[in-house]
């Protein structure tokens, strides 16, 4: 489907061409990609690389330039799920409704799009594999200041990001120890930042926040409504 969002398998630059390509033969909106799909260090004006500064290109670099102030723009936008900055979590049917510490975990770029490692040699960006975000971590004060150690924050955090999604996209997915927790924790990692993938988890679920109480009970309604009903057939048995 021309309208399916890339997964990163190439790199930026073929991603780019192959998509202009799609729009072009098939007569269809331009896709729209995240900041951290870019190789900035390429991204020169008049070079003879990728170039940042006209059409789709443009939009691009401003997903990184409206957020390269001494504060990172961390307005978290739950109607468009984007959550810059943050670890995200969301449920797996039937998994996680007998083992809600179970879920589905991505990681959100300076833009807000999540970016998740949902199978074998597949890294999906703005589109997370279980659907909506049910919960959400965002970096503190200490780990901005972390990534501002090291450069502008959104592109340290984008290149970060974007080196992950390339190592996890060449790697098949093993649901035990090569997972979407790897590839989270893997891309803050790459930031400097020292967030192995039970901290992320942990993170996540314990001090992280819901985006909404429907979407709470979404997740762990099943499970209360499970454990009700085995405390209630062991009562009456």
């Amino acid at each position: 489907d021309p309208e399916e969002v890339l997964t990163i398998l190439l790199p930026p630059s073929e991603v780019i061409m192959e998509s202009r390509a799609m729009e072009e033969e098939h007569d269809i909106e331009p896709l729209h990609f995240c900041a951290a799909d870019v190789n900035l260090n390429e991204a020169e004006e008049g070079g003879e690389g990728l170039s940042l500064h006209g059409g789709l290109d443009g939009e691009l670099k401003q997903m990184v330039d409206d957020c390269n102030g001494e504060e990172p723009c961390l307005k978290i936008d739950t109607e468009r799920e984007l959550y810059p900055y943050a670890i995200v979590w969301g449920p797996l049917p039937c998994i996680t409704w007998c083992l809600p510490c179970v879920g589905h975990m991505g990681i959100g770029d300076s833009a807000g799009r999540v970016h998740d490692f949902a199978g074998p040699y597949c890294v999906n960006t703005n589109r997370f594999m279980t659907g909506r975000v049910v919960r959400y971590w965002q970096l503190e004060k200490h780990h901005i200041k972390v990534l501002s150690e090291r450069g502008d924050p959104a592109k340290v955090w984008d290149r970060a990001v974007a080196e992950g999604d390339r190592k996890y996209a060449g790697l098949m997915h093993n649901i035990c120890c090569q997972n979407c927790h790897h590839h989270t924790s893997q891309c803050a990692r790459n930031a400097g930042l020292r967030i192995g993938w039970f901290q992320a988890a942990v993170l996540v679920l314990l001090k992280g926040n819901s985006v909404s109480w429907d979407r709470t009970v979404f997740a762990f309604g099943p499970f209360i409504l499970l454990i009700t009903f085995i405390l209630l057939m062991s009562f009456l048995t």
